[in-house]
């Protein structure tokens, strides 16, 4: 079913590695980078799929018969980003509070800051330019995604789920709530390649008030009709998807993880919510990405790091920002050879080049 599936190995018993060589990959990218997904989680990860496992060869293994090892983790896990790549900073917007949104737009890059209801994008000589104002600041635009080359689909923190047109100025709120009931404060979405989105809607949830959700909205049809996918979640914050469409990865901020959920494209029934991958330090993960490949991506807030997971689940060592950012980092992007990262502290917005190929689908 794609590549994505390898991270179930557990189930589909496709791969089995030990908890040494989990514990060596966090060496295996960059010098200048430190593992932020936690080795213990892999460890436990990698018993579970050495007990479980199945033979992936097409012959069965014989008694007494010697095999060569399984390929280390130090030689599967291929950091996208070189440990002599440089961040440059590619904008400073002075008078922003949180800078998120980012998206990658014919050629130019859109964002958003939450704090002073704005909309921005860079123009050809890369300065910033001021897209949409509220005046009377009743908007508080979060996640954001083209679905048409005229309009944006907004996470609305106050007011909930809208769109922006872009030939026309016209901000409009297209739900607020779901079965009558207001919606908890929007954060981030995610597309899903078929005409809907799914969004996560934290309010102000936490460890012990678990009452956040993620829904799905099909847009594609103009019904902008609405389904709960997730109902208790420790503030669900950023959301992506794997490049075959069959999974989410919700970060849920306030227990520092990445949580992977079967997405309305599964039917195979044998994969339930579980916790793909635990974080480190910092306080949680933000914004979150997927690759081309199904890597994951966190934008890992107090931590002043992204933090990667590979598609199996593995902990991948993290790439740090520079000295001169804040641990703020919020929302991340892939485009045209580049990893994007908001730091929202600093009022910058960074870029590293990357190898990694943007998800198609989000």
């Amino acid at each position: 079913m794609g590549t994505e599936l390898n991270r179930r190995s557990f189930l589909k018993g496709t791969m089995a590695f030990g908890a040494v060589a989990a514990t060596g990959a966090l060496a295996a990218c960059s010098s200048n980078s430190a593992g932020s997904a936690s080795a213990a989680a892999a460890s436990s990860a990698a018993a579970s799929a050495a007990a479980s496992a199945g033979s992936a060869s097409a012959a069965a293994p014989e008694v007494g018969a010697k095999y060569a090892q399984g390929p280390q983790m130090a030689d599967v896990l291929k950091c996208p980003v070189a440990a002599d790549a440089q961040w440059e900073l590619v904008a400073h917007v002075e008078n922003t509070g949180i800078l998120e949104g980012m998206n990658w737009h014919d050629g130019t890059l859109w964002f958003i800051d939450v704090a002073s209801s704005r909309i921005f994008k860079l123009d050809d000589n890369g300065e910033v330019v001021e897209v949409y104002n509220d005046p009377e600041k009743k908007a508080m635009p979060n996640g954001a995604k083209f679905i048409d080359d005229d309009t944006i689909l907004l996470c609305d923190r106050a007011q909930g789920l809208c769109t922006y047109t872009i030939s026309t100025g016209e901000y409009k709120v297209i739900q607020d709530s779901f079965e009558g009931k207001k919606f908890l404060g929007l954060n981030d979405l995610v597309l899903d390649g078929a005409g809907g989105a799914y969004f996560t809607d934290p309010g102000q949830s936490d460890y012990f008030n678990n009452e956040g959700a993620v829904y799905y909205v099909n847009y594609g049809d103009g019904s902008y009709s609405i389904e709960k996918i997730v109902s208790t979640a420790a503030y669900p914050n950023g959301i992506t998807i794997s490049p075959d469409g069959l999974f989410l990865y919700i970060a849920e901020f306030n227990t520092n993880s990445i949580i992977c959920v079967p997405s309305k494209n599964y039917t195979d029934a044998k994969d339930t919510p579980y916790v793909f991958a635990r974080l480190t330090g910092g306080h949680g993960p933000d914004g979150v990405l997927t690759d081309a490949v199904g890597n994951v991506y966190a934008a890992h807030l107090n931590a002043k790091e992204v933090a990667m997971v590979d598609n199996a689940g593995w902990p991948m060592p993290s790439i740090r920002l520079p000295e001169a950012a804040s641990p703020l980092v919020s929302n991340l992007l892939i485009a045209e050879g580049y990893l994007y990262a908001c730091d929202f502290g600093g009022k910058n917005i960074w870029k590293i080049p990357i190898s990694a190929e943007p998800n198609p689908l989000a």
